[in-house]
C-alpha cells in the first residue's frame, strides 16, 4: 500500500469540498425499527441517576495541548455486588495551585441497583488531586478477585489497589514500579490491561502522546490569525511502555527488551487482542498522524509492529489516520474480531475487517462508516447491540479540536452530536436518523464506556463531555429481543478471564465474543460479555476458551440472565435480567 505525502489536518480540510458534498448525499438511513416516533432510543438520565460530575479541561486561553484530549470513565464492579460502578476522569487546570478553587479529582459513583448512583469518592482515596488526569483502565492486577484502577495523567500515571471492595482504593503506584522520575514529563493516555505472556498475571501497556510542557508548547493561528490548539504533528511522537507483571504485587518495565520502544506514536487508544489466531495476545494501538501498531506477540517475550503488513497502517487512501478511540468486535459473524478507529473531521472512521488469516482489510466505504462521519471528529467508540438483534451496532462520541472550526471549515462545528450505525446484517451499517433524543445535542465528547448498569438485558453506555456534564444514556428499546451477558472468572487464568474466547450456537447462528480489558477512548466498557439473540430464548451450546488452554462446553442456556463462568467449573452463579424497567 502506498502511502500519500504527509499534509497537516488544516491542509488537508481545505481540499475536502468535494468530499462533503459527497457526505451530504450518500448517508444511508436506518430503517423503522418498530419503536413510537416520539420515543428515543436512548434516555439521558445523568442527573436522575444522580451522577452529576461535571468535566473541565481547566483551559485559560494559553492553549496547552493537553487540554484538547481528556477525559474518560470507566464501568466497573468494585464491591462485587452484581451491579456495574462508575469512575470518571478528571483533568482540572493545569497548574492546578492549592487553594486556588476547588481540587480537582476523580469521581466514584456506586450503584444503588435502582438505577440511580451514590458519589463514594470521600475517603475513597481517589478524592485528591493526581495531576492533570486523561484515562482510566481496569483490572484485578494481583488476582484477589476486586478490581482495581490504573488512571493515566500528563506528569505521572496511578495504579490503585481495591481493598476488598470496601470502597477504599490505596495508590501503590510507586510500590508496584510503576512510577519514578523518568514518567514525570510523560503524558499518559489510553493504557490496557492484557496477560500477553500467558502466566495468568495481567500486564500492562499504556500509550503516550508527546513529550510536553508549559515551556515546549506551542499555539497555532487561525487563518484570521487568532491562537488555537495545534495539531500533532507540531509535537514529537513518543514512545509507549509495555509493564511485565511479575506477580507479587510488582511491575517490571519491559519496554526496550519487547521491542516496544522501536516505534513511536502519538498514542490514543490501545486493545489487547488475538489477531491472528495463535493462542498469544498481540496489541493494536490508534495513534494521532502516525501509523498503527499492531505489535504480533512472538511468543518470546517480544513484539514486532506488522501493521503495514497486516493492512492495517493506514486507511485504504494510504493516509497515516488521526486515530483515537477503538471498538473491538466480531461484527459480520465470521468468527473474528475486527477494528473499527475512530478518525479526525474530512478523514474516514475506518473499520478494518479480521479477513481470518492474519490480514485485515478496510471495509469503511463498503460497509457505509466512513462518509457519514466525515464532518466529525470521533474519539469515544465501541460496538454495541443496542436492539439485542445479535449484529453489533457501532456508537461513537464526537467533538473537534480546533475551537473556530466552524469558521474556517464549512459545514464542521466545534461541538458535535453522538452517531448510532445500525448494523443491518449484511455487512454494512445504516446511520441512525430518528430518535436519537439527547444523542443529537451538539457537545464536545471525549471518553465513551458501555455497559448494562440496570441489569435489564439493554446495553447503555456513558459519554465524558469537555466542560460539561457528564451524559448516562439509558438504553429504551423494548422490541422483544432476548439477550444474554456472561461475567468471566479465572482460575488459571487471569482472575478477570481477560480474552477468554465464547462462541454460543443459537439455532442456525454462531455469535463470538473475546472477554475485552479494555476499548473505546481513554475508557473502559463494562468486561462482562453481552450477547443479543433477537427472538431466540435459548443458547444451545456455549463453548469456552480460557487462556489458560482449558475448554469448557455448556449446554441449553436460558436467555433473560447473567451467568458467572468460572473457569473449570462451569456457571457459578445466575442473575435474572431486571425486568422491571422494561416497561418503566
Amino acid at each position: 500500500m502506498s502511502k500519500f505525502n504527509h499534509i497537516s489536518r488544516r491542509q488537508f480540510l481545505g481540499t475536502s469540498a468535494i468530499i462533503l458534498a459527497a457526505a451530504s448525499t450518500s448517508c444511508k438511513q436506518s430503517p423503522n425499527r418498530g419503536v413510537a416516533p416520539e420515543s428515543p432510543l436512548f434516555q439521558e438520565l445523568a442527573q436522575q441517576a444522580g451522577v452529576h460530575f461535571l468535566q473541565t479541561n481547566g483551559a485559560t486561553g494559553k492553549f496547552y495541548f493537553i487540554e484538547e484530549t481528556g477525559s474518560g470513565c470507566a464501568w466497573f464492579d468494585y464491591d462485587n455486588d452484581g451491579r456495574l460502578d462508575l469512575l470518571i476522569v478528571q483533568c482540572g487546570p493545569y497548574p492546578y495551585v492549592p487553594g486556588q478553587g476547588p481540587e480537582p479529582h476523580c469521581t466514584l459513583y456506586r450503584n444503588n441497583g435502582d438505577g440511580t448512583f451514590t458519589d463514594v469518592t470521600a475517603g475513597s482515596g481517589l478524592d485528591t488531586y493526581l495531576g492533570y488526569c486523561q484515562g482510566v483502565t481496569v483490572g484485578d492486577y494481583d488476582n484477589d478477585g476486586y478490581d482495581d484502577l490504573f488512571i493515566t495523567a500528563f506528569g505521572t500515571n496511578h495504579l490503585f489497589h481495591n481493598e476488598q471492595g470496601t470502597g477504599r482504593f490505596v495508590n501503590v503506584t510507586q510500590k508496584a514500579g510503576l512510577g519514578g522520575e523518568a514518567h514525570l514529563a510523560r503524558y499518559g493516555t489510553s493504557a490496557a490491561f492484557g496477560d500477553y505472556n500467558n502466566d495468568g498475571w495481567l500486564d500492562l501497556y499504556v500509550c503516550y502522546y508527546c513529550p510536553w510542557s508549559v515551556a515546549t508548547n506551542k499555539t497555532c493561528k487561525t487563518p484570521d490569525g487568532r491562537e488555537d490548539y495545534c495539531t500533532p504533528d507540531v509535537m514529537p511522537p513518543a514512545t509507549h511502555r509495555l509493564y511485565r507483571n511479575r506477580g507479587d504485587g510488582t511491575f517490571e518495565d519491559v519496554t526496550s527488551e519487547s521491542g516496544i520502544s522501536k516505534h513511536k506514536g502519538h498514542g490514543l487508544g490501545v486493545v489487547f487482542l488475538d489477531y491472528d489466531n495463535d493462542g498469544k495476545l498481540d496489541i493494536f494501538v490508534a495513534n494521532d498522524l502516525n501509523i498503527t501498531f499492531l505489535w504480533h506477540n512472538n511468543g518470546d517475550g517480544t513484539f514486532t509492529n506488522v501493521s503495514e503488513r497486516a493492512g492495517c497502517a493506514y486507511n485504504n487512501a494510504g493516509q497515516e489516520m488521526s486515530g483515537m478511540g477503538i471498538g473491538i468486535g466480531d461484527y459480520d459473524h465470521s468468527g473474528e474480531e475486527s477494528l473499527f478507529v475512530g478518525n479526525f473531521s474530512m478523514q474516514p472512521n475506518t473499520l478494518f475487517k479480521n479477513l481470518g488469516n492474519g490480514q485485515f482489510l478496510d471495509v469503511s466505504n463498503q460497509a457505509n462508516v466512513a462518509i457519514p462521519h466525515m464532518h466529525y471528529v470521533t474519539f469515544g467508540a465501541d460496538f454495541i447491540d443496542y436492539d439485542a438483534d445479535g449484529w453489533l451496532d457501532i456508537i461513537t462520541a464526537n467533538g473537534h479540536v480546533t475551537m473556530y472550526i466552524a469558521e474556517t471549515s464549512p459545514g464542521i462545528t466545534y461541538e458535535e452530536p453522538r452517531q448510532l450505525f445500525h448494523n443491518n446484517g449484511d455487512g454494512t451499517f445504516s446511520v441512525v436518523k430518528d430518535r436519537l433524543g439527547a444523542l443529537s445535542v451538539p457537545m464536545v465528547s471525549r471518553g465513551l464506556a458501555v455497559g448494562d448498569y440496570d441489569n435489564d438485558g439493554r446495553l447503555d453506555f456513558i459519554v465524558v463531555n469537555q466542560n460539561g456534564p457528564v451524559h448516562l444514556y439509558h438504553n429504551e428499546v423494548d422490541n422483544g429481543n432476548n439477550a444474554v451477558i456472561f461475567k468471566t472468572v479465572g482460575t488459571k487464568s487471569n482472575r478477570n478471564g481477560f480474552h477468554a474466547k465464547l462462541r454460543l450456537t443459537v439455532g442456525a447462528v454462531t455469535l463470538f465474543s473475546t472477554v475485552h480489558s479494555s476499548s473505546s477512548y481513554l475508557s473502559a466498557s463494562d468486561s462482562r460479555v453481552y450477547f443479543g439473540l433477537g427472538r431466540a430464548t435459548l443458547v444451545e451450546t456455549v463453548v469456552i476458551e480460557w487462556p489458560s488452554g482449558v475448554k469448557e462446553t455448556l449446554l441449553d442456556i436460558n436467555a433473560g440472565a447473567i451467568y458467572t463462568l468460572t473457569e473449570g467449573r462451569g456457571i457459578t452463579n445466575r442473575q435474572a435480567f431486571n425486568r422491571s424497567k422494561l416497561n418503566a
